[in-house]
């Protein structure tokens, strides 16, 4: 995948920033692979407006990812196989790709506090799971402070 190809298929909503209060509180971020412009998140911010293709590079250390909502499936395979970080995403239990996704983290955070994205007009209208991969990632949720409720994922019965 080339640059100009993910700029293209970007949606407006696609590129809405996570707010400081939110990642802060989450303790040393060495990546952060989808990056929006001029943001400080992890030590190494990559975006695709420099160039930066996080699906196509190679992802070290903790990991916070906000991907593209629009490309949630291809972000999360990624956060899948690296299997260090949180992966953040809207809270909808009943959709497809929830289900598998929470399975592979094996626990999350239900956000207990809608989140206003920057760069959006409002507020998010469903609300934020924080998807945890590996015992780090885990360990800074529960430290964190932030408000809502983890979820471990004992069992998942896939749709017939």
């Amino acid at each position: 995948m080339n640059k100009e190809y993910k700029m293209n298929k970007l949606k407006k909503n696609d590129c809405l920033k996570t707010p400081e209060w939110v990642y802060k509180s989450l303790g040393k971020i060495d990546l952060d692979p989808c990056a929006g412009l001029d943001t400080n998140i992890g030590k190494e911010n990559w975006t695709l407006e420099d160039g930066f293709n996080g699906l196509d590079m190679m992802w070290y250390g903790f990991v916070y990812c906000n991907p593209p909502f629009s490309q949630k499936e291809e972000w999360a395979e990624k956060m899948i196989g690296h299997g260090n970080g949180i992966l953040i995403l809207p809270e909808r239990g009943s959709a497809p790709w929830f289900g598998p996704l929470a399975q592979a983290a094996g626990a999350y955070w239900v956000m207990g506090k809608k989140i206003n994205f920057v760069g959006g007009p409002s507020s998010n209208n469903l609300g934020s799971v924080l998807f945890t991969f590996g015992e780090e990632a885990r360990r800074s949720i529960l430290n964190s402070g932030l408000p809502g409720h983890f979820v471990e994922v004992k069992k998942w019965q896939p749709r017939l």
